[in-house]
């Protein structure tokens, strides 16, 4: 029953560190100041030219094939201006660019991002940091403007 109690309260504490945690990145992207001290070399990455780092985040991922979705894979994502850059713990890396997107469904009330591209496999987001992701996704596909007005987001500005 303790651990039962504390495992409640933990993920109650993360939930409220990435709901502020988003809405502090709205106002970064908002006021055209986002960036998050990051060592690409330290992290065993490269960057593209003029790559901004926004955050980086723990999320499960997974893939959408022949109609239903694989076991999510956890990853410690990079969120930048450019893309999502997913290490997973086998430490493979996974490159999802935002401008390749064709489709983004947000659903924060499951902690949960649908990014769709152009070959036709959804790769779904989850875990309490969604709302991180969520805002940079229609900050870099839509621009910050719609920040104010994409409908996934709503909960975030209360």
């Amino acid at each position: 029953v303790g651990q039962s109690r504390l495992a409640r309260q933990r993920l109650a504490h993360d939930r409220e560190l990435a709901y502020h945690d988003a809405r502090a990145l709205a106002i970064e992207l908002g006021r055209g100041r986002p960036r998050a001290p990051f060592d690409p070399m330290a992290a065993g990455v490269v960057l593209w030219p003029g790559e901004a780092v926004y955050r980086q985040v723990p999320l499960a991922l997974s893939i959408r094939s022949r109609g239903s979705w694989a076991t999510p894979s956890t990853a410690t994502v990079l969120v930048t201006d450019q893309r999502l850059l997913c290490r997973f713990h086998s430490g493979c890396l996974a490159s999802l660019p935002w401008r390749h997107l064709t489709g983004l469904h947000i659903n924060l009330a499951a902690a949960q991002i649908t990014l769709d591209y152009a070959d036709g496999t959804p790769i779904a987001l989850t875990g309490v940091f969604a709302p991180v992701i969520a805002v940079a996704a229609v900050a870099c596909t839509y621009g910050p403007a719609a920040l104010l007005t994409h409908p996934g987001l709503e909960s975030l500005r209360h």
